[in-house]
């Protein structure tokens, strides 16, 4: 038995330390999937969806029935009775009775035709909110994606720099070896070696830190290991600032619930406003009494009784509360104008300044691609010329470093690129359009 058990854990210990390879689509439909806040924002929007249904109770008649039974119980007493004392018996009397009531609102000066449509706005807002909720989830995962992305490509850079630093170092302990060389340039090729040695180290470090922050917004706990990758770079496309401005506008998330918000405010004023007219309605009541329970269900030509009744009201004076109440909407109204303002310049700053940022890092790709190209051809050159006594060591290990250089600058404009192109989508309300 307790060798099935340590098998069994040796099974789970091994299931769960195995490898796991995401692309950006997977990482974020499992972050989706276990991010607790849009958990919360699903059971908030159900909540908001149960108040529309309840908004039409104000409109909607009510219907009740009611049965009752009554039993006295009287001792027996005395009576006087025109001066006569006349002995009462004991006794026992029963009274069953039932009946329905009916009411309806006929006129509230429109408050329940608001409040229905104020039901449905908060519905709305409470689904954009979601969304808003959703997007800058999948913004996160993707900027910690490229992040995690940028580090591996990082290290494979500078270990190969490594490797370079090390072939060189055995060229040149060799050219020491036979007097080709000084003992200075063997101690420059060993400083380098070491230099490079410790920025292996560091982008492991790096790597370690991105992968535990895609891991957190993951949701993934524990020692799990888990690996991304991507199938093909796809370089950002040309974005015209106009054009996503227009996007913005019609499908931001953020500054569609401002316009709900504002919506609901409207509603709220238009709410505040009914109380300035009277309340009209009507009720229906019948009920049947009896001393025996069957005649409640008999003779219903008698032991019955029906009331009618028509309500009407208006409130004169309540301390200010109503002209108060429409001060209030009006004011969150104009409040939520200026905000809605205050966003359309915020999106375009946003837009602009993401639109340049795209712009200047497609620019940076084509020139750090010829960039790494001379730089390659420089290296080869110095090498070559350094092996026929005819370049310094210094000017290898500067053409290293510049080619070390031009390669890093690539990956990080490429996957800066990719991050800016994420924030651009989500100001625009077109980023998790396939999520």
């Amino acid at each position: 038995m307790r060798k099935l058990v340590f098998i069994a854990l040796l099974f789970t210990a091994t299931a769960v330390a195995a490898d796991q390879s995401f692309t950006l689509q997977e990482c974020i439909q499992f972050a989706i999937k276990n991010n607790p806040d849009l958990r919360i924002q699903n059971k908030v929007v159900l909540s908001k969806a149960a108040d529309v249904t309840s908004s039409y109770g104000n409109i909607l008649p009510n219907l009740s029935f009611g049965s009752a039974y009554n039993r006295i119980s009287q001792a027996a007493s005395p009576k006087i009775i025109q001066g006569a004392v006349v002995p009462q018996p004991a006794g026992i009397s029963n009274n069953f009775g039932a009946g329905f009531s009916y009411t309806q609102n006929i006129y509230d000066g429109g408050r329940w035709r608001n409040e229905i449509k104020l039901a449905k706005t908060n519905y709305q807002s409470a689904i954009y909110d979601k969304n808003s909720n959703r997007l800058s989830l999948i913004v996160t995962v993707t900027e910690k994606f490229y992040n995690v992305l940028k580090a591996q490509e990082l290290l494979k850079v500078d270990q190969k720099s490594l490797e370079n630093s090390q072939e060189q170092l055995k060229k040149t302990e060799e050219m020491h070896r036979i007097g080709q060389v000084a003992k200075k340039d063997l101690y420059k090729a060993q400083v380098k070696q070491g230099t490079e040695r410790l920025k292996v180290i560091q982008q492991e470090a790096e790597l370690k830190l991105a992968l535990a922050d895609l891991k957190a917004v993951l949701g993934i706990r524990g020692e799990e290991v888990i690996d991304v990758y991507e199938s093909a770079y796809q370089k950002p496309v040309q974005i015209d600032a106009a054009i996503a401005y227009q996007k913005a506008l019609e499908a931001n998330s953020d500054y569609a619930s401002l316009q709900t918000q504002r919506q609901s405010a409207q509603i709220q004023c238009k709410i505040a406003k009914s109380a300035w007219y009277p309340n009209l309605s009507s009720s229906y009541s019948y009920s049947r009494s009896s001393s025996k329970f069957s005649d409640l269900y008999s003779n219903f030509d008698s032991r019955w009784s029906s009331s009618l009744r028509l309500d009407i009201s208006f409130s004169l004076f309540n301390g200010f509360d109503r002209k108060t109440k429409i001060q209030q909407a009006k004011l969150a109204y104009q409040i939520d104008d200026d905000m809605i303002e205050k966003k359309e310049i915020e999106i375009r700053n946003t837009i602009q300044n993401l639109v340049l940022t795209l712009d200047t890092y497609r620019d940076m790709i084509d020139i750090n691609e010829l960039t790494i190209a001379s730089a390659e051809e420089d290296l080869r050159l110095a090498q070559e010329m350094y092996r026929l006594s005819s370049a310094t060591l210094l000017e290898v290990l500067d053409a290293q470093v510049a080619l070390t250089k031009a390669q890093s600058d690539l990956i990080s404009t490429k996957y800066d690129a990719k991050i800016a192109e994420a924030r651009l989508s989500l100001v625009m309300g077109t980023l998790g359009e396939n999520q």
